[in-house]
């Protein structure tokens, strides 16, 4: 069973149709964007189902879904419930991840689908309902708890990463979690910790890794004074890291002749800084998916051949282009230095294949208006 598909296969003409009347798309349009939209939904459910409370959340989510009327997806987009469904959808999404982090995922998918972020909410506020009615038809009468929620998604992990677009994954929603907060913990005998995204530039990174770098020493040099405290105390400390946030918290009680101590640790990352990993993976992706495409151009033959898989990376640079947009300062400029460096390389290989006869009129139409706009990226 795959549910990406199952999802998928609900979506048909007829429903994309209705669907794109909706929120101003064509049915191409609205199917591409689905495409993206539906395993990104289902990714973000998969991190917030990794906790106990948010599989508890998307449980109680399923238990207030009309299964019958979902069962009729054209008739109920081309009705006159078609509103309703969409404020059904708007309110799920900001239950389960929050007014920011649905925020963060609108600003994602509007990028990396080059649409405007009004349309790309009302999208996901559409597919919403329609995603978790899925997932609910997974349970018996749809009624589900947080441990089955944990198994389904643990089973449906591969699919979901699978099925995202090329250059789309699901670190571009950050970590998300209930009521909004952007963490993603793991819990492991007691203990809460984030475990942080990786980016492809290595200039930014040390600003995100080093704080935690220091939270893990500092853990474990505390961790056993701590311990010995005696009696039912809590004991919470914030902390601030440069743009890493440390909140931890240990609750000490006894238990008979047991000391138990529960240590929980929330590290939240400053919204910018992951914009700023999220840009740096999607622009080397970028860069490498070009420069392999036009390096394997060596005649008109595989320069057609070349068209369908340059287009697809059309949105991928408008996502980076909104994405850039956003940074100020220092990240700015080295941005701009970084697709400046990418760029004079890119550009040998563009030379090696526009020189080869016959293919400058074929890759030329797509190729320059890219190159342009990494250009102004450059600065």
């Amino acid at each position: 069973m795959n549910l990406v598909d199952l999802v998928k296969d609900q979506l048909t003409s007829q429903v994309l149709g209705n669907l794109g009347s909706l929120i101003g798309t064509n049915e191409s349009q609205t199917r591409a964007a689905t495409n993206a939209a539906v395993p990104a939904l289902l990714g973000g459910l998969s991190k917030l189902a990794s906790s106990q409370s948010g599989a508890s959340q998307i449980a109680s989510a399923l238990g207030g879904l009309d299964l019958g009327a979902l069962g009729n997806l054209a008739g109920l987009l081309g009705g006159s419930n078609a509103s309703r469904m969409a404020d059904q959808g708007g309110s799920l999404l900001s239950s389960l991840f929050g007014a920011s982090a649905t925020g963060k995922i609108v600003e994602t998918l509007a990028g990396f689908l080059g649409m405007k972020p009004g349309i790309a909410r009302s999208l996901l506020a559409y597919l919403a309902p329609v995603v978790l009615g899925m997932v609910a038809k997974q349970f018996t009468g749809g009624r589900a708890d947080a441990a089955g929620v944990q198994r389904l998604f643990a089973d449906q992990s591969t699919n979901i990463r699978n099925a995202l677009p090329a250059g789309f994954s699901l670190g571009d929603f950050g970590a998300v979690s209930g009521g909004g907060r952007d963490v993603h913990s793991r819990d492991t005998h007691g203990h809460s910790r984030q475990e942080p995204a990786q980016s492809g530039f290595p200039a930014w990174l040390p600003l995100v890794l080093l704080p935690l770098l220091a939270l893990g020493a500092w853990y474990l040099m505390n961790r056993d004074k701590m311990a010995k405290q005696d009696g039912g105390v809590m004991i919470e400390e914030i902390r601030k890291e440069g743009p890493v946030t440390i909140d931890r918290t240990e609750v000490i009680e006894r238990e008979g002749k047991k000391l138990i101590d529960e240590v929980t640790e929330t590290i939240s990352i400053d919204p910018k800084f992951v914009e700023a990993a999220r840009l740096a993976t999607n622009s080397t992706e970028l860069f490498g998916s070009l420069s392999k495409i036009l390096g394997g151009v060596t005649n008109e033959e595989t320069a057609r051949a070349a068209i369908p898989e340059l287009e697809k990376l059309g949105p991928v640079l408008s996502g980076v282009q909104f994405e850039a947009e956003k940074l100020e300062g220092e990240n700015k400029t080295a941005f701009a230095q970084f697709v400046s460096k990418n760029l004079g390389l890119l550009q040998k290989v563009i030379d090696t294949a526009m020189a080869i006869p016959g293919v400058k009129a074929l890759l030329g139409p797509v190729v320059t208006p890219m190159v342009e706009t990494l250009g102004k990226l450059a600065g």
